[in-house]
């Protein structure tokens, strides 16, 4: 079983490439753009939110050379032989990759995220279970408004 070490890091001024247009995609750029504006999309069909984000969006399929420059990259496609040739792909090039629908495969895992001021509270299920780890961040999020944080 994997584990994962809960970690900050700065990727402001980093390439982050998601593969895939889809829903799962637009969750994980809707986190991701919060801390960098450097992302690039690939994917043949784009979910209607996310176009003109104002990311670079590439319409098309995946291929090896994709990769290039990039720091991180999410695999957020609907096709499992898809994702694992990405993460394979990524290993070869040196580049961390998150494959959205299998933890084991997953090089990092992105936590549910609480911002408040100077404070940043990361809550992670190690990627096994997505939804409690999304219910914990709502429910500490209402106590912290109810203490006026």
């Amino acid at each position: 079983m994997k584990v994962f070490l809960p970690i900050n890091v700065r990727i402001d001024d980093k390439k982050i490439l998601f593969v895939g247009g889809g829903k799962i995609a637009m969750h994980k750029i809707k986190t991701v753009e919060k801390y960098c504006r450097n992302i690039t999309l690939i994917a043949p069909e784009i979910h209607d939110d996310l176009k003109g984000s104002g990311f670079h969006e590439i319409y098309k399929e995946y291929e090896k050379s994709d990769l290039a420059g990039f720091f991180l990259v999410y695999a957020c496609t609907n096709n499992l032989e898809i994702n694992q040739r990405i993460k394979k792909d990524a290993a070869e090039c040196g580049i961390l990759v998150n494959v959205v629908d299998n933890r084991e495969l997953s090089d990092f895992i992105s936590p549910a995220i609480i911002k408040r001021a100077e404070m940043t509270v990361a809550i992670s299920s190690n990627g096994q279970n997505v939804k409690k780890s999304v219910e914990w961040r709502k429910a500490i999020e209402s106590m912290l408004d109810n203490a006026g944080m």
